[in-house]
């Protein structure tokens, strides 16, 4: 049987800055951990905007929780792929300076 050898690469750290779409909520994992998850719409220059899931573990889920459907926020992460593309939160951040690129409705 042959076996898959394993990749010693570390998962890059990814920042975007998107709106809230859907307002985040609470979900206990299999592992017993809390996690919160909340999807962003990401504005991109060289593609078009796209759906991105934001989970937040531990101490992060609490930080996402308090995020509101609406909000601009700038997020760093480490990006995977799973049902759709995932963002697992290392900061949250306010961008009010780009809150005037999502004012008008697309």
């Amino acid at each position: 049987m042959a076996r898959r050898k394993q990749k010693n690469s570390q998962a890059t750290a990814a920042t975007v800055t998107g709106k809230i779409t859907v307002a985040p909520k609470r979900i206990k994992c299999q592992t017993g951990k809390v996690m919160a998850v909340a999807t962003m719409q990401v504005q991109s220059d060289k593609r078009s905007d796209y759906p991105l899931r934001v989970v937040g573990f531990d101490e992060m889920a609490l930080s996402v929780m308090l995020l509101q459907k609406g909000q601009v926020i700038t997020v760093t992460g480490k990006a995977s792929y799973w049902r759709g593309y995932q963002l697992a939160v290392i900061s949250i951040g306010s961008d009010a300076i780009r809150r005037d690129l999502y004012s008008s409705e697309r």
